[in-house]
């Protein structure tokens, strides 16, 4: 039961994206900044991850329920093996509105560990995902304002890049972050962590 003067904070559930990973991204990032300009608003690189559930503004009584739950969740499922893959857009190339990074890997597992943690803040009455899960990791948003022709040119660039360059990695932990929003975007901070295998 929550009081509606209890604080809230932006809160989100991720798999990390290792260093190598990162400096991978940050390299394809420079790229694509040199070659689309400012119509784009990029992630930070060290802000890169895979959101298995973001919650948006909950209490922070529920923040300190979905840290003591997220354990037993994460323990239920072996550390899952991903690589970074290839590049792409929501919705389209014609109509950029989100740039992203792909994966492969054993996406079977992440997928049911995601329903997972799905099924978990249900049970601690929060909405459940509506959209099937699309595992990517979000690399910049396209402006509003970008005109017509910069549209199309940012979608054939994004269809001609090089994917970023990266080894494949096996992630064994599950993060909680919380968000603050500044002027140049958002930054993240860790709340808690879980052993993906419960090591």
């Amino acid at each position: 039961m929550t009081t509606s003067g209890e604080k809230k904070v932006r809160s989100f559930i991720a798999i990390p994206v290792p260093d190598q990973g990162i400096e991978a991204l940050q390299d394809t990032v420079q790229k694509l900044e040199s070659d689309i300009g400012r119509s784009v608003r990029w992630v930070r690189p060290k802000g890169i991850h895979l959101t298995l559930k973001f919650m948006g503004d909950i209490p922070a009584g529920t923040v300190e329920q979905v840290l003591e739950a997220l354990p037993q969740v994460a323990a239920r499922f072996p550390p899952i093996k991903l690589a970074i893959s290839r590049l792409g857009i929501f919705p389209n190339t014609r109509r950029p509105r989100v740039l992203w990074a792909g994966l492969t890997g054993e996406l079977e597992a992440l997928s049911e560990l995601q329903s997972a943690v799905d099924d978990m803040v249900g049970r601690l009455e929060l909405p459940k995902e509506q959209r099937p899960f699309s595992p990517h990791l979000t690399l910049g948003r396209v402006r509003r304002e970008t005109s017509e022709s910069q549209l199309r040119k940012i979608g054939e660039i994004i269809a001609d890049a090089a994917p970023p360059s990266a080894e494949p990695w096996t992630a064994n932990t599950v993060n909680l972050m919380r968000t603050e929003l500044d002027p140049v975007g958002s930054r993240h901070y860790l709340v808690g962590t879980a052993a993906i295998g419960g090591g």
